[in-house]
Protein backbone atom coordinates (compact mmCIF):
# COMPACT_ATOMS: atom_id res chain seq x y z
CA UNK A 1 0.00 0.00 0.00
CA UNK A 2 3.03 2.57 1.43
CA UNK A 3 6.01 2.58 -0.51
CA UNK A 4 8.71 5.04 -1.10
CA UNK A 5 8.65 5.98 -4.99
CA UNK A 6 11.38 8.28 -6.27
CA UNK A 7 12.39 9.26 -3.00
CA UNK A 8 8.83 10.15 -1.52
CA UNK A 9 6.09 8.77 0.40
CA UNK A 10 4.05 6.79 -2.52
CA UNK A 11 0.13 4.98 -2.13
CA UNK A 12 -1.23 2.52 -4.09
CA UNK A 13 -4.72 3.12 -3.92
CA UNK A 14 -5.50 -0.42 -5.72
CA UNK A 15 -4.49 -1.90 -2.03
CA UNK A 16 -6.44 0.12 0.28
CA UNK A 17 -9.44 -2.20 2.05
CA UNK A 18 -13.08 -1.77 1.53
CA UNK A 19 -13.14 0.10 4.46
CA UNK A 20 -11.44 3.13 2.83
CA UNK A 21 -13.33 5.12 0.18
CA UNK A 22 -11.99 6.72 -2.67
CA UNK A 23 -13.49 10.04 -4.42
CA UNK A 24 -11.43 10.70 -7.50
CA UNK A 25 -11.87 14.31 -9.15
CA UNK A 26 -9.42 16.25 -11.77
CA UNK A 27 -6.59 13.89 -11.70
CA UNK A 28 -6.80 14.04 -7.85
CA UNK A 29 -7.90 11.19 -5.22
CA UNK A 30 -9.01 11.50 -1.75
CA UNK A 31 -8.99 8.26 0.57
CA UNK A 32 -10.60 8.62 3.82
CA UNK A 33 -12.72 5.76 6.08
CA UNK A 34 -15.98 4.52 6.43
CA UNK A 35 -17.68 6.35 9.27
CA UNK A 36 -17.39 4.91 13.00
CA UNK A 37 -14.19 2.44 12.10
CA UNK A 38 -12.40 1.16 15.27
CA UNK A 39 -9.73 -0.91 14.09
CA UNK A 40 -7.09 0.51 12.06
CA UNK A 41 -3.49 -0.90 11.22
CA UNK A 42 -0.40 0.79 11.78
CA UNK A 43 0.57 1.82 7.64
CA UNK A 44 -3.61 2.80 7.32
CA UNK A 45 -3.73 5.70 10.32
CA UNK A 46 -2.26 8.00 7.75
CA UNK A 47 -4.87 7.19 5.33
CA UNK A 48 -7.77 9.72 7.84
CA UNK A 49 -7.94 12.03 5.13
CA UNK A 50 -5.48 11.88 2.36
CA UNK A 51 -5.57 13.77 -1.14
CA UNK A 52 -3.06 11.70 -3.71
CA UNK A 53 -2.00 12.69 -7.41
CA UNK A 54 -2.46 10.30 -10.37
CA UNK A 55 0.83 9.38 -9.74
CA UNK A 56 0.06 8.05 -5.64
CA UNK A 57 2.28 11.19 -4.10
CA UNK A 58 0.76 12.67 -1.51
CA UNK A 59 -0.72 16.49 -1.86
CA UNK A 60 -2.93 17.11 0.93
CA UNK A 61 -2.75 15.28 4.38
CA UNK A 62 -4.82 14.95 8.27
CA UNK A 63 -3.45 13.97 10.98
CA UNK A 64 -2.78 10.21 11.64
CA UNK A 65 -5.21 8.43 12.94
CA UNK A 66 -4.71 8.81 16.77
CA UNK A 67 -6.75 7.64 19.99
CA UNK A 68 -7.64 8.11 23.57
CA UNK A 69 -5.22 7.27 26.34
CA UNK A 70 -5.66 3.46 26.53
CA UNK A 71 -6.94 3.03 22.83
CA UNK A 72 -3.87 2.40 20.74
CA UNK A 73 -1.85 0.42 23.31
CA UNK A 74 1.62 0.85 21.30
CA UNK A 75 1.30 4.68 21.46
CA UNK A 76 -0.07 4.91 25.25
CA UNK A 77 3.38 2.42 25.81
CA UNK A 78 5.11 5.13 24.19
CA UNK A 79 4.00 7.82 26.04
CA UNK A 80 4.22 6.69 29.15
CA UNK A 81 7.96 5.60 28.47
CA UNK A 82 8.47 8.92 27.74
CA UNK A 83 7.10 10.45 31.00
CA UNK A 84 9.23 7.62 32.71
CA UNK A 85 11.77 8.30 31.00
CA UNK A 86 12.39 12.06 30.76
CA UNK A 87 11.61 12.27 27.15
CA UNK A 88 9.86 15.25 25.23
CA UNK A 89 6.20 15.55 25.76
CA UNK A 90 4.32 18.17 24.97
CA UNK A 91 0.71 18.71 26.36
CA UNK A 92 -1.29 21.05 23.91
CA UNK A 93 -4.84 21.66 24.30
CA UNK A 94 -7.49 19.90 22.63
CA UNK A 95 -9.43 22.32 20.70
CA UNK A 96 -13.44 21.55 19.83
CA UNK A 97 -14.12 22.54 16.43
CA UNK A 98 -13.70 21.39 12.85
CA UNK A 99 -10.44 20.44 11.22
CA UNK A 100 -8.82 22.81 8.33
CA UNK A 101 -6.40 21.36 6.17
CA UNK A 102 -4.68 23.87 4.42
CA UNK A 103 -2.49 22.49 1.01
CA UNK A 104 -1.12 23.80 -2.41
CA UNK A 105 -2.43 21.59 -4.85
CA UNK A 106 -1.04 22.52 -8.79
CA UNK A 107 -0.26 26.20 -7.62
CA UNK A 108 -3.66 26.95 -6.05
CA UNK A 109 -4.32 27.11 -1.94
CA UNK A 110 -6.86 24.30 -0.91
CA UNK A 111 -8.88 24.60 2.33
CA UNK A 112 -10.77 22.24 3.40
CA UNK A 113 -11.83 19.71 6.33
CA UNK A 114 -11.80 15.99 6.57
CA UNK A 115 -13.75 13.78 4.21
CA UNK A 116 -13.54 16.78 2.02
CA UNK A 117 -11.92 17.63 -1.19
CA UNK A 118 -12.10 21.00 -1.45
CA UNK A 119 -13.54 22.42 1.67
CA UNK A 120 -17.48 20.85 0.95
CA UNK A 121 -20.22 20.19 3.48
CA UNK A 122 -22.27 23.41 2.44
CA UNK A 123 -26.22 23.88 3.66
CA UNK A 124 -28.18 25.82 1.29
CA UNK A 125 -28.24 28.43 3.69
CA UNK A 126 -24.67 28.70 4.65
CA UNK A 127 -20.91 28.73 3.34
CA UNK A 128 -18.74 25.40 3.29
CA UNK A 129 -16.52 24.83 5.47
CA UNK A 130 -13.85 25.81 2.71
CA UNK A 131 -15.44 29.09 2.20
CA UNK A 132 -15.33 29.65 6.01
CA UNK A 133 -12.09 28.84 6.27
CA UNK A 134 -10.67 31.53 3.34
CA UNK A 135 -12.62 34.01 5.50
CA UNK A 136 -11.04 34.24 8.15
CA UNK A 137 -7.53 33.46 6.50
CA UNK A 138 -8.22 36.67 4.79
CA UNK A 139 -9.58 38.46 8.00
CA UNK A 140 -6.55 37.45 10.11
CA UNK A 141 -3.63 35.50 7.99
CA UNK A 142 -3.77 36.61 4.77
CA UNK A 143 -0.30 34.73 4.18
CA UNK A 144 -2.33 31.49 4.14
CA UNK A 145 -3.93 32.66 0.92
CA UNK A 146 -0.45 32.54 -0.98
CA UNK A 147 0.28 29.59 -3.05
CA UNK A 148 4.32 30.38 -2.37
CA UNK A 149 3.89 29.94 1.50
CA UNK A 150 4.80 26.29 2.05
CA UNK A 151 3.61 24.40 -0.62
CA UNK A 152 5.34 21.58 0.35
CA UNK A 153 3.45 20.86 3.96
CA UNK A 154 -0.49 20.89 4.62
CA UNK A 155 -0.82 22.70 7.85
CA UNK A 156 -3.53 21.93 10.18
CA UNK A 157 -5.60 23.94 11.72
CA UNK A 158 -9.03 24.10 14.27
CA UNK A 159 -11.94 26.45 13.21
CA UNK A 160 -13.75 27.26 16.00
CA UNK A 161 -16.82 30.01 15.94
CA UNK A 162 -19.99 30.25 18.03
CA UNK A 163 -21.89 28.86 15.08
CA UNK A 164 -19.76 25.88 14.82
CA UNK A 165 -20.37 24.38 18.50
CA UNK A 166 -20.02 20.84 19.00
CA UNK A 167 -19.52 20.74 22.84
CA UNK A 168 -17.57 23.99 23.70
CA UNK A 169 -18.52 27.32 22.60
CA UNK A 170 -15.93 29.73 21.18
CA UNK A 171 -16.84 33.54 21.53
CA UNK A 172 -15.08 34.50 18.06
CA UNK A 173 -14.47 32.78 14.95
CA UNK A 174 -10.81 31.64 14.47
CA UNK A 175 -8.51 29.30 13.05
CA UNK A 176 -6.50 27.60 15.92
CA UNK A 177 -3.00 26.59 14.17
CA UNK A 178 -1.93 22.49 15.51
CA UNK A 179 0.80 21.66 13.42
CA UNK A 180 1.97 20.92 9.55
CA UNK A 181 3.19 17.66 7.50
CA UNK A 182 5.78 17.87 5.11
CA UNK A 183 4.15 15.87 2.24
CA UNK A 184 7.04 13.79 0.87
CA UNK A 185 7.83 11.28 3.96
CA UNK A 186 4.59 12.97 6.01
CA UNK A 187 6.95 13.60 8.70
CA UNK A 188 5.37 15.59 11.19
CA UNK A 189 7.17 19.38 11.95
CA UNK A 190 8.19 19.77 15.74
CA UNK A 191 6.99 21.73 18.45
CA UNK A 192 9.75 24.34 18.49
CA UNK A 193 9.13 24.65 14.10
CA UNK A 194 5.62 24.81 14.79
CA UNK A 195 6.10 27.96 17.52
CA UNK A 196 9.01 29.70 14.86
CA UNK A 197 6.10 29.42 12.57
CA UNK A 198 3.35 31.25 14.14
CA UNK A 199 5.34 33.75 15.27
CA UNK A 200 6.93 34.28 11.96
CA UNK A 201 3.52 35.08 10.49
CA UNK A 202 1.17 35.86 13.24
CA UNK A 203 -0.45 32.54 13.22
CA UNK A 204 -2.64 31.35 16.46
CA UNK A 205 -0.57 28.67 18.13
CA UNK A 206 -2.24 26.43 20.06
CA UNK A 207 -1.65 26.50 23.77
CA UNK A 208 0.57 24.20 25.89
CA UNK A 209 -0.06 23.15 29.52
CA UNK A 210 2.38 22.52 32.26
CA UNK A 211 1.26 19.22 33.41
CA UNK A 212 2.19 16.23 35.75
CA UNK A 213 4.35 13.63 34.10
CA UNK A 214 3.14 10.66 36.25
CA UNK A 215 0.80 8.87 33.92
CA UNK A 216 -2.19 8.31 36.75
CA UNK A 217 -1.73 12.04 38.05
CA UNK A 218 -2.06 13.84 34.32
CA UNK A 219 -5.42 11.21 33.65
CA UNK A 220 -6.16 12.58 37.33
CA UNK A 221 -6.17 16.26 36.99
CA UNK A 222 -7.33 16.30 33.11
CA UNK A 223 -10.26 14.46 34.33
CA UNK A 224 -11.65 17.39 36.72
CA UNK A 225 -11.64 20.16 33.48
CA UNK A 226 -13.98 22.09 32.34
CA UNK A 227 -12.71 22.30 29.01
CA UNK A 228 -12.16 18.75 26.34
CA UNK A 229 -8.68 17.97 27.23
CA UNK A 230 -4.90 17.76 25.88
CA UNK A 231 -3.20 15.96 23.50
CA UNK A 232 0.09 14.37 24.39
CA UNK A 233 3.00 15.09 21.38
CA UNK A 234 5.83 12.18 21.98
CA UNK A 235 8.54 10.54 20.16
CA UNK A 236 10.11 14.01 18.94
CA UNK A 237 6.03 14.77 18.04
CA UNK A 238 5.32 12.12 15.97
CA UNK A 239 3.32 10.16 18.22
CA UNK A 240 0.09 11.51 19.18
CA UNK A 241 -2.41 10.63 22.42
CA UNK A 242 -5.91 12.34 23.53
CA UNK A 243 -6.68 12.44 27.11
CA UNK A 244 -9.98 14.38 27.68
CA UNK A 245 -11.73 15.24 30.59
CA UNK A 246 -14.70 13.49 32.22
CA UNK A 247 -16.94 16.28 31.94
CA UNK A 248 -16.33 16.52 28.51
CA UNK A 249 -16.73 12.98 27.29
CA UNK A 250 -20.02 13.21 29.39
CA UNK A 251 -20.96 16.39 27.53
CA UNK A 252 -20.43 15.27 24.03
CA UNK A 253 -22.29 11.91 24.82
CA UNK A 254 -25.18 13.47 26.32
CA UNK A 255 -25.41 16.87 23.39
CA UNK A 256 -26.00 13.37 20.49
CA UNK A 257 -27.87 10.92 22.78
CA UNK A 258 -29.33 11.84 26.10
CA UNK A 259 -29.97 8.85 27.76
CA UNK A 260 -29.79 8.33 31.83
CA UNK A 261 -26.48 7.04 32.07
CA UNK A 262 -25.12 10.08 30.21
CA UNK A 263 -26.98 12.26 32.70
CA UNK A 264 -25.80 10.57 35.50
CA UNK A 265 -22.05 10.98 34.39
CA UNK A 266 -22.72 14.86 33.80
CA UNK A 267 -24.24 15.03 37.27
CA UNK A 268 -21.85 13.43 38.92
CA UNK A 269 -19.02 14.84 37.09
CA UNK A 270 -20.32 18.58 37.24
CA UNK A 271 -20.82 18.03 40.97
CA UNK A 272 -24.48 19.26 40.31
CA UNK A 273 -26.50 19.18 43.78
CA UNK A 274 -29.85 20.58 42.36
CA UNK A 275 -32.35 20.90 39.85
CA UNK A 276 -31.48 24.54 39.04
CA UNK A 277 -27.69 24.28 38.97
CA UNK A 278 -28.37 21.39 36.50
CA UNK A 279 -30.33 23.71 34.29
CA UNK A 280 -28.17 26.63 34.43
CA UNK A 281 -25.17 23.96 33.38
CA UNK A 282 -26.93 22.86 30.89
CA UNK A 283 -27.60 26.58 29.58
CA UNK A 284 -24.05 27.33 29.02
CA UNK A 285 -23.45 24.01 27.03
CA UNK A 286 -26.32 25.93 24.90
CA UNK A 287 -29.41 23.47 25.34
CA UNK A 288 -32.38 24.29 24.63
CA UNK A 289 -35.36 24.46 27.13
CA UNK A 290 -37.27 21.58 25.64
CA UNK A 291 -33.66 19.32 26.33
CA UNK A 292 -33.32 20.89 29.95
CA UNK A 293 -36.98 20.14 30.80
CA UNK A 294 -36.22 16.83 29.50
CA UNK A 295 -33.18 16.34 31.64
CA UNK A 296 -34.95 17.95 34.54
CA UNK A 297 -36.78 14.54 34.48
CA UNK A 298 -34.05 12.55 34.22
CA UNK A 299 -32.58 14.12 37.44
CA UNK A 300 -35.36 13.53 39.56
CA UNK A 301 -34.92 10.01 38.62
CA UNK A 302 -31.23 10.01 39.72
CA UNK A 303 -32.19 12.09 43.11
CA UNK A 304 -34.29 9.50 43.97
CA UNK A 305 -31.99 6.23 43.19
CA UNK A 306 -29.66 8.20 44.96
CA UNK A 307 -31.70 7.99 48.23
CA UNK A 308 -32.16 4.28 47.85
CA UNK A 309 -28.26 3.88 47.39
CA UNK A 310 -27.67 5.99 50.31
CA UNK A 311 -30.01 4.32 52.78
CA UNK A 312 -28.54 1.19 51.95
CA UNK A 313 -25.01 2.48 52.62
CA UNK A 314 -25.88 4.09 55.34
CA UNK A 315 -27.59 0.45 56.86
CA UNK A 316 -24.73 -1.34 55.52
CA UNK A 317 -22.24 0.81 57.10
CA UNK A 318 -24.14 0.68 60.08
CA UNK A 319 -24.02 -3.24 60.33
CA UNK A 320 -20.11 -3.63 59.30
CA UNK A 321 -19.02 -0.79 62.02
CA UNK A 322 -21.83 -3.05 64.97
CA UNK A 323 -20.02 -6.49 63.72
CA UNK A 324 -16.35 -4.89 63.41
CA UNK A 325 -16.93 -3.65 67.10
CA UNK A 326 -17.98 -6.83 68.63
CA UNK A 327 -15.45 -9.75 67.27
CA UNK A 328 -11.99 -10.00 67.18
CA UNK A 329 -9.60 -10.74 64.23
CA UNK A 330 -9.80 -14.34 63.47
CA UNK A 331 -10.20 -16.41 60.41
CA UNK A 332 -13.88 -17.58 61.31
CA UNK A 333 -15.40 -13.78 61.37
CA UNK A 334 -16.12 -13.66 58.16
CA UNK A 335 -18.31 -16.94 57.91
CA UNK A 336 -20.53 -14.80 60.88
CA UNK A 337 -20.24 -11.68 59.03
CA UNK A 338 -21.64 -13.58 55.95
CA UNK A 339 -24.44 -14.78 58.00
CA UNK A 340 -25.47 -11.30 58.91
CA UNK A 341 -25.28 -10.07 55.53
CA UNK A 342 -26.78 -12.91 54.01
CA UNK A 343 -30.34 -11.92 55.70
CA UNK A 344 -29.88 -8.45 54.45
CA UNK A 345 -31.73 -7.02 50.60
CA UNK A 346 -29.37 -7.50 47.83
CA UNK A 347 -27.81 -4.04 47.79
CA UNK A 348 -27.03 -3.69 51.12
CA UNK A 349 -25.62 -7.35 50.98
CA UNK A 350 -22.94 -6.42 48.26
CA UNK A 351 -22.34 -3.36 50.09
CA UNK A 352 -20.75 -4.80 53.31
CA UNK A 353 -18.95 -7.74 51.98
CA UNK A 354 -17.36 -4.50 50.05
CA UNK A 355 -16.76 -2.46 53.31
CA UNK A 356 -15.69 -5.82 55.03
CA UNK A 357 -13.11 -6.76 52.11
CA UNK A 358 -12.36 -3.14 52.72
CA UNK A 359 -12.85 -2.04 48.67
CA UNK A 360 -13.65 1.56 48.47
CA UNK A 361 -12.98 1.24 44.67
CA UNK A 362 -15.24 -1.44 44.15
CA UNK A 363 -18.12 -0.19 46.04
CA UNK A 364 -17.12 3.33 44.87
CA UNK A 365 -18.60 0.98 41.43
CA UNK A 366 -20.96 -0.63 43.17
CA UNK A 367 -22.89 2.14 44.22
CA UNK A 368 -22.78 3.75 40.34
CA UNK A 369 -24.38 0.14 39.58
CA UNK A 370 -26.84 0.81 41.81
CA UNK A 371 -27.72 4.38 40.96
CA UNK A 372 -27.61 3.35 36.88
CA UNK A 373 -29.98 0.11 38.00
CA UNK A 374 -32.41 1.67 40.55
CA UNK A 375 -32.97 4.39 38.10
CA UNK A 376 -33.70 2.02 35.31
CA UNK A 377 -36.72 0.37 37.72
CA UNK A 378 -37.95 3.69 38.36
CA UNK A 379 -37.77 4.75 34.97
CA UNK A 380 -39.54 1.95 33.74
CA UNK A 381 -42.05 2.40 36.51
CA UNK A 382 -43.03 6.02 35.71
CA UNK A 383 -44.21 5.29 32.15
Amino acid sequence: MWSIKEGKKHLDITKLRSEFKVISENGLHLVHPIRNMWEWNDDEKWLRSVVVNDDGFVVSCSWPKFGNFGEFLNDTDTLENELANGGSVNFTHKEDGSLAIRSVIDGQVIMRTRGTMFGGFANHDQDSFGDRFKRVAKEKYPILLDPNFTPEMSLLFEYVAPSNVVVIRYKEEDLIFLGSITHNDLHISSWEDLKSLAECYNLNLVKIHNLPREPLKLQEEIKTWREEGIVARCKNDQVFIKIKSAHYLANHRMKFSMTYPTMVEFIEGGGIKSEQQLSDELYKCDYDWEVIEFAKEFYQIYVEASNIKDDALKEAQKLYDNFKSDQSDNAAIRKEYAMIACVQNNIVRQMMFCLYDNKPNRLHDYCRKVVLSEGKTIKSRRK
